[in-house]
């Protein structure tokens, strides 16, 4: 019985972990590109490198949690995840997977419509300005 309930602590713990490194990832890949449209600011590749580094964990952990679909019934979790990884992709100018991730998201009911909604306003609006490579 104690390895079950460490189990599903152990399991939130990931989700919340995930969920951090997500919000942080989009935070510094949005400093990041303002940044990159300042003049005279350098960024170090060492600074890009280490940037890559944790937004490659963020992706790659919310992932994790995404390929749990059909074992687990936590559809606000990863309607959550779908949204990170659309706003993450949509930083990073990986259109083809902002419409992906968010092709997923509409099938979360109204509330994932709404988030993809969302997104695809703002990399219309991204479009729109010339702000995607």
């Amino acid at each position: 019985m104690l390895r079950f309930f460490s189990k599903i602590f152990e399991g939130a713990l990931s989700i919340e972990k995930t969920y951090n490194q997500c919000d942080k990832a989009i935070s510094d890949l949005q400093a990041y590109n303002e940044k990159r449209q300042q003049e005279g600011v350098h960024i170090s590749d060492e600074e890009k490198s280490e940037l890559d580094e944790f937004v490659n964990i963020a992706i790659a952990n919310a992932t994790r949690i995404i390929d749990k679909e059909g074992e687990r019934n936590w559809p606000g979790v990863f309607r959550e995840m779908h949204k990170n990884l659309a706003s993450i992709y949509l930083e990073l100018d990986e259109l083809d997977k902002v419409r992906a991730a968010c092709d997923k998201l509409q099938s979360y009911g109204e509330v994932g419509r709404q988030d993809a909604d969302e997104v695809l306003e703002s990399l219309k609006e991204k479009e729109e300005n010339g702000e995607s490579s």
